[in-house]
């Protein structure tokens, strides 16, 4: 074709005290079509013609990925979200023996001999309690088992996390909770993906055991979580998942508390691949030790630096698409008060444009960030074999 149909529109608010006219106009023009070479390379995005296309063509992909969560974007596949036991994964091509479950304990000795005793019942026989120095008789009731006890080195549940995998001697960890709340036919599920995976996590798919303010913490720190990682999980802070050895020691842990699982997570995340399979949870014995409030901010916090390190872009253009947020009230407080009291704020309005424009900018930077760190893990995977 010798020519090009260009179309122009155009269109504003006027704004004053007691009225508010919309206008709109459209202009159609044809223009002869001019082809010629580039003369230097440029990004379209930064151009005139070049800005509304790319908006176009970032947002199509990222609209279709949100659509279809449930499948293989962000290196996180999705498994089948039924409790069946999958007619017994005791076939796996890893054994048992290849397993060590790690129990991190403090103060269970109301718990342990009963966790202890399943896990025998489903045939681990490595199992090894790291032990955070209990004053009532935790350690007592796991030696009295025939299990193997370690006291554990640093602060809290990470400490204890820290230890257990320095001191593992199979090709794969499993960590659970030792307060009864996960049941060790679970394990089999994991283990069923392991050779392919460097993290399982099992998702707790029925949350009748979770009080309900722990289940809302955990709902925002996971939605947090894959929001500045670009991932997809569903439980991020689930007391039971499976490493692999090698992976695990690799891990550059920093973590002192209950974020732990957060930073693992985050990490594989990061730099290998990861995936859930979903498991029951049943109702705590003992004491719990969780703090909603205090341990919940403790894990945002954890996972907002962890993104500044691992993903810096996505976490400051997450920051700047913030700034809509303010915007919108600002807008929202101006008109109320030009149609209510017929005042005009130009200051505020003004401000108001300003926050949604930066924090549309961000929100377009968010976008393609995402979209580059998909790609690059996609990259990834074709050079490790095309997993």
């Amino acid at each position: 074709m010798d020519r090009s149909l260009w179309v122009r529109i155009d269109g504003g608010v006027h704004v004053s005290p007691g009225s508010i006219i919309p206008s709109i106009s459209v202009d159609i023009e044809s223009k002869p079509t001019i082809f010629k070479e580039f003369e230097e390379m440029d990004a379209p995005i930064f151009t005139n013609e070049g800005l509304p296309l790319s908006i176009i063509l970032l947002a199509i992909p990222f609209i279709l990925s949100l659509k279809n969560r449930g499948g293989s974007s962000s290196g996180i596949r999705m498994l089948d979200h039924t409790l069946d036991n999958q007619a017994n994964l005791a076939d796996t091509a890893i054994s048992k023996d290849d397993v060590t479950v790690i129990l991190p304990t403090l103060n269970e000795v109301e718990a342990i001999g009963l966790v202890i005793d399943e896990l025998k019942a489903e045939g681990y026989r490595n199992i090894l309690v790291v032990d955070g120095y209990s004053s009532d008789g935790t350690v007592d009731v796991a030696l009295s088992k025939g299990v193997k006890v370690i006291y554990q080195h640093g602060r809290g549940k990470a400490g204890a996390v820290k230890t257990g995998i320095e001191n593992a001697s199979t090709p794969y960890i499993v960590f659970m909770d030792a307060d009864h709340t996960y049941d060790p036919r679970d394990i089999s599920k994991l283990l069923a993906h392991a050779v392919n995976y460097d993290e399982i996590i099992g998702f707790r798919i029925d949350k009748r055991n979770i009080p309900l303010l722990n289940r809302f913490g955990n709902w925002i720190i996971t939605k947090v979580f894959n929001i500045l990682t670009g991932s997809n999980l569903s439980d991020v802070c689930s007391g039971l998942y499976i490493l692999k050895t090698e992976k695990a020691r690799n891990l550059d842990i920093e973590s002192g508390g209950f974020s732990i699982e957060a930073e693992i997570a985050i990490q594989v995340a990061s730099h290998g691949s990861i995936t859930e399979v979903p498991i029951a949870y049943r109702r705590r014995i003992g004491k719990p030790k969780l703090r909603s409030f205090k341990h919940g901010l403790e894990i945002l916090s954890t996972i907002i630096r962890l993104a500044r390190y691992y993903n810096p872009p996505l976490l400051i253009a997450s920051t700047m698409a913030s700034a809509i947020i303010p915007g919108l009230a600002i807008y929202l407080w101006v008109i109320y008060r030009l149609l209510v009291y017929g005042v005009w704020h130009s200051g505020w309005a003004l401000l108001a444009s300003v926050l949604v424009i930066f924090g549309g900018q961000g929100l377009i930077l968010s976008m393609i960030t995402l979209l580059m760190k998909r790609m690059e893990r996609r990259i990834i995977r074709m050079i490790e074999g095309g997993r």
